[in-house]
C-alpha cells in the first residue's frame, strides 16, 4: 500500500514544523505500512526542508541585489518550466474604499532576478492575469526564490 505524494509532502511539512527528523518520519511511515522508496522519500524531504527553511527570505534582500545561495531554495521539482521561480506577495485593492486583498503569484525565469526586476515582471503580467477587473496594486513583496536542481 503506497502513499500519495501530495499527502506525503503535507506530512513532511507538518513533521518539519514539529522538529521531527526525516529518518524518524520515514520509519514511522514504514511501521504503518505506508511504503515508499527510501531515495524518493529523502529527495522529497530535502525539497520540503529547503522550501520551509527559506520561505520568506527574499523579502530581506535589497531590491537592487540578486539573491544569494543562502536565500534560494534548491528544489528537485521536475515540472518547473524555468530554472527559477519567484513567489511574490501582492497586495491589491479593487476600489479606493475597499479592503486590501493579499495573494501570492509566481514568476518564472531562466535567469536570476533582482527584487526590482521581479516587481517589474509582476506589473507587466498583472494586466494579463486580471482580465475582468482592474485591481490597483498597492504593494509587491518578493517572498521566496526556488531554483530547480536536477
Amino acid at each position: 500500500m503506497g502513499v500519495e505524494r501530495a499527502e506525503l509532502l503535507l506530512l513532511m511539512k507538518k513533521a518539519y514544523r514539529q522538529k521531527q527528523s526525516g529518518t524518524s518520519l520515514y520509519w514511522d511511515l514504514r511501521a504503518k505500512g505506508r511504503v515508499i522508496r527510501k531515495s524518493d522519500f529523502f529527495s522529497d524531504w530535502r525539497g520540503v526542508t529547503q522550501t520551509e527553511a527559506k520561505a520568506g527570505l527574499m523579502r530581506y534582500v535589497r531590491r537592487g541585489y540578486y539573491p544569494t545561495e543562502k536565500t534560494i531554495a534548491a528544489v528537485p521539482w521536475e515540472k518547473l518550466t524555468s530554472e527559477y521561480m519567484y513567489k511574490v506577495k501582492v497586495k491589491s485593492r479593487l476600489e479606493p474604499g475597499k479592503p486590501m486583498a493579499e495573494r501570492f503569484v509566481n514568476i518564472m525565469s531562466d535567469v536570476p532576478m533582482t527584487g526590482r526586476m521581479v516587481e517589474q515582471a509582476v506589473v507587466e503580467k498583472w494586466k494579463d492575469w486580471e482580465d475582468y477587473t482592474a485591481e490597483a496594486i498597492e504593494e509587491i513583496i518578493p517572498w521566496t526564490v526556488y531554483r530547480q536542481v536536477l
